[in-house]
């Protein structure tokens, strides 16, 4: 529980941030992740020291690495920041569709990729009842929040493998898919997805409760046993003491089976089985007959070798299409792994 002192100024910046920004969300803060590797930097979590979520800021939280039964390593900050980016876009969507709004944008503070959305509305959505629509909208803008958000973060991944720095000169491609990366943003999702939905309780303390939750059902271990499996991967998934040689890769993004499956030490849950989490899509809005596209305008450095896997040597446009593109660019990832680890 936050500290009198403690709450008086998230209630004062809470505030401000209305103010500041009207009726809107502000985006989600920057939080750093970290290599689920056992090297210099790495901070690995338990139960007792998660810290309390606060949405865009890390002030309260504690963010490193915690190792579940079930679900394998989980970056804290990965699945925090897709939390809080799943409500941030959800509340762009829900905004645009009660004021049936067909277009808005977004984008990843750490990146200069934005996003676009077209929207087009069911034909009789005009003569939906005020009820129909407004669950219509609740539901609508939650799918789209977490599709959103797992696109978003997805490209990332894609973006720091084809070499984008978030931070000027620190190198991110070790990380880009590693083995935790993936299945950590898509359960993040499912925490900020709880606490929209949690009524009775402000989002902070629905997603700090719902973290708790999950991860105690999924089997979180202790600090040492975390660091453990890590230490025991050495070699086999990662190389390096500094500066690490990622091995192990997670490129599951759900195109085979539409689950995310995690990546399981051997030997630390000897009993477990994997937990996948469905990869969220857009079927309750084309259940309600809406068609929502999406695409990004990549702006990084790396934006003519990306589009040179998707389109060769044909002329590209300025923006692509993720759905349709993504399993192009996983397959040439793959591809380039194998070729890397001969």
């Amino acid at each position: 529980m936050l500290k009198i002192r403690e709450k008086a100024v998230a209630a004062g910046i809470a505030v401000v941030i209305v103010f500041i920004n009207g009726c809107g969300l502000p985006a989600p803060g920057v939080r750093l992740g970290s290599y689920a590797t056992a090297t210099p930097g790495t901070r690995f979590l338990d139960m007792k020291n998660l810290g309390r979520h606060w949405y865009g800021s890390s002030w309260f939280e504690k963010n490193g690495i915690v190792y579940t039964c079930r679900g394998g390593h989980i970056d804290m900050a990965h699945a925090r920041i897709a939390a809080d980016n799943t409500r941030y876009i959800q509340d762009k969507a829900k905004r645009a569709l009660r004021d049936k709004g067909r277009d808005f944008d977004f984008k990843l503070k750490v990146e200069p990729s934005r996003y676009y959305v077209h929207l087009e509305y069911p034909l009789k959505w005009n003569k939906f009842s005020r009820k129909k629509r407004q669950k219509a909208i609740e539901e609508v803008s939650l799918e789209m929040g977490e599709y959103l958000t797992f696109m978003m973060t997805t490209w990332h991944e894609v973006l720091t493998y084809f070499g984008f720095k978030s931070m000027a000169f620190i190198p991110e491609q070790p990380s880009a898919f590693s083995w935790e990366d993936v299945y950590s943003n898509v359960f993040g999702i499912r925490i900020g997805a709880q606490a929209i939905q949690d009524k009775s309780h402000d989002y902070d303390t629905a997603a700090t409760t719902a973290f708790k939750r999950e991860l105690e059902n999924m089997g979180i271990q202790s600090r040492s046993t975390a660091w453990k499996a890590s230490e025991k991967m050495r070699g086999t998934w990662y190389r390096g003491l500094v500066l690490v040689d990622m091995k192990g890769r997670n490129f599951d993004v759900g195109l085979d089976d539409g689950t995310v499956t995690p990546m399981l030490v051997p030997g630390v849950c000897p009993d477990a089985e994997p937990l996948p989490l469905p990869a969220p899509t857009l079927e309750k809005c084309k259940k309600y007959g809406f068609e929502i596209d999406l695409r990004v305008e990549p702006k990084e450095f790396e934006r003519e070798r990306i589009l040179k896997v998707i389109y060769g040597d044909k002329g590209a446009p300025e923006k692509i299409k993720p759905a349709e593109h993504l399993g192009v660019i996983i397959e040439y990832l793959k591809k380039d792994m194998e070729k890397k680890q001969k």
